[in-house]
């Protein structure tokens, strides 16, 4: 069966870095990111005098055709020649109100974009980012039942754009350790570091990833790897991930 190489990148900014640092990892995400069209990350919500995270996104991706989408401090950007004309939806889902939450933060809300490939055969995709609370992995942690919420209701979101031949992701900070505790927390996705037994240090342990759903049979994991300072240098306290999926392309009526 035809396959395609559908590749993202996510990084999780860093909102109390000065304004050059800053600069400096939202330009490197673009310029140096030109193979990876699909970018997701943290870290971008307004309201902190010193947090130009969302204004350097708006701009660079402006500068380099991408569609971008904000929610919370969570964003989602697309580069515009995957898109096929007509075909983009940018949405928002509510997971938490941060008067549910035990920490200081914001709403958690995921922002997503959801369009059709200009690939024949790959079908539409939808690609959401998230940021978990940090507190929050286990069982009796003050908040474990606010990220249980935010697994449930991105499951059920994913069952939604992940129905029949489209294609659901989720990318994110989940600020719990993948390789003993599952983002999911239960629900219907996993992560690409999950599938391949590839879990890697992402700054604070293998917190960061980027998770399929369960039931797109197409989609398969193929390649994850995390890029420290050494070999992508970023001020954010977080490194960039990179992976690629194996999408099994659909037939096209000709």
């Amino acid at each position: 069966m035809p396959t395609f190489d559908l590749r993202m990148q996510h990084t999780s900014l860093q909102f109390s870095d000065p304004a050059a640092q800053q600069h400096h990892d939202v330009e490197a995400l673009f310029t140096e990111g030109h193979n990876f069209p699909i970018k997701t990350g943290t870290e971008a919500f307004t309201g902190a005098d010193d947090n130009h995270n969302r204004e350097y996104l708006l701009d660079f991706a402006s500068q380099f055709n991408h569609s971008i989408n904000f929610a919370g401090d969570a964003w989602v950007a697309v580069d515009n020649t995957i898109i096929t004309k007509g075909s983009k939806k940018l949405e928002d889902v509510f997971l938490v109100s941060n008067d549910e939450m035990h920490t200081h933060g914001t709403d958690r809300i995921m922002p997503t974009i959801s369009f059709e490939h200009t690939k024949p055969g790959v079908g539409r995709i939808t690609v959401g980012s998230v940021h978990y609370p940090t507190k929050g992995a286990k069982p009796g942690d003050p908040n474990h039942e606010v990220n249980v919420k935010c697994a449930e209701k991105i499951s059920k979101w994913l069952a939604k754009v992940g129905h029949g031949a489209d294609l659901g992701f989720v990318n994110g900070d989940f600020n719990m350790p993948d390789r003993t505790l599952d983002f999911a927390l239960g629900g219907n996705f996993t992560s690409m570091a999950d599938e391949l037994k590839a879990w890697q240090n992402t700054g604070h342990g293998p917190i960061d990833g980027m998770c399929s759903y369960d039931r797109d049979g197409r989609v398969h994991a193929k390649r994850f790897n995390v890029l420290d300072d050494s070999e992508f240098k970023m001020f954010s306290d977080h490194f960039m991930c990179r992976g690629v999926w194996e999408i099994w392309l659909r037939k096209v009526a000709r």
